[in-house]
């Protein structure tokens, strides 16, 4: 994507990725896949109820099934749809192949998704230990559930691809072909943090720092043009946030290694939301986001440099 927001002018081709896209503006197509992504999800939400309702399992147990094996075909169920939304708008409406959206399987995305994992790993360890030595958790009980955490393992990879790939890949890359690719951060953050109004527990502080996570997500991608960091980074955020170091993960309480006790106030632990609820989180977020910006962000090479001669 170029810097001015040119837009390219239709051309005859022969391949999808040298033909210009069926919808020119890119908010457009950003806009109009939100639906088709969100009814694709409702319709795995449903036949997931009515399993459950099948199975002779009470609604009250859903949080459960979802930390286990049936949480994986779930999952599974999730990302084919994402990414059946996202190839069908990606060919047919962007005329661009799918791997374009920051997928490609270079000698750099090893590299890009554990340098993500760390970040993701050392930013909730951060937020965890703060409020540890603050009194904002107690660790009640250690306990090392191994078949539940490989579950929760395989779906917190899952729902970092599923998420990663719609909001940083293709929603963003669209956005961002029709204006500033900062402008376009902000937006995609705010639809990220509106699509956990559903979840339960939710707080204003909350939903801000869900937008300050989508900012963090985002400006690597918008640097690098790669999606392995930000998955990396959102995988390692979520399973450790609640898997290892029992917080809620956006509201939703799974079995963790630590069982922990809160106090203190939702403005150091964040409550019944969790950690990413928590004042505490929006500081280390912020830094982190200043930080990533400024070691990943494009370096001025001697190609670009223009030389002033008095």
């Amino acid at each position: 994507m170029n810097e001015n927001n040119s837009i390219p002018q239709p051309r005859i081709a022969d391949s999808p990725t040298d033909m210009a896209p069926a919808i020119r503006r890119g908010w457009l197509r950003g806009v109009l896949s939100l639906p088709a992504w969100l009814g694709a999800l409702l319709l795995v939400a449903v036949i997931t109820h009515v399993v459950l309702l099948m199975s002779n399992r009470p609604d009250s147990d859903l949080e459960s099934a979802t930390s286990s094996p049936m949480g994986i075909v779930v999952m599974l169920m999730q990302l084919a749809g994402t990414v059946l939304v996202v190839f069908v708008f990606r060919r047919f409406i962007d005329r661009r192949p799918l791997m374009s959206l920051g997928l490609a399987l270079n000698r750099r995305y090893a590299r890009d998704l554990v340098a993500g994992i760390l970040w993701g790993t050392g930013l909730i360890s951060a937020i965890f230990l703060i409020n540890l030595f603050a009194g904002g958790v107690t660790i009640v009980s250690v306990q090392m559930p191994w078949g539940t955490l490989a579950s929760l393992f395989v779906i917190m990879v899952l729902v970092g691809i599923n998420e990663e790939l719609y909001a940083r890949g293709y929603l963003l890359t669209n956005f961002m072909e029709s204006t500033n690719k900062y402008v376009a951060l902000l937006l995609t953050g705010l639809i990220f943090s509106a699509s956990h109004l559903f979840n339960p527990n939710w707080t204003i502080v909350g939903l801000i720092n869900i937008i300050l996570a989508g900012l963090l997500l985002g400006i690597y991608f918008i640097h690098r043009k790669n999606l392995w960091f930000p998955i990396g980074l959102h995988f390692a955020w979520n399973f450790f946030e609640g898997a290892v170091f029992g917080s809620r993960v956006s509201g939703v309480e799974i079995p963790s290694v630590f069982k922990i006790e809160t106090a203190g106030g939702e403005w150091l632990n964040g409550g019944a939301f969790g950690f990413e609820a928590s004042l505490v989180a929006t500081t280390v977020i912020s830094v982190c986001i200043v930080l990533v910006h400024f070691i990943y962000r494009p370096r001025p090479t001697a190609a670009t440099q223009v030389t002033i001669v008095d």
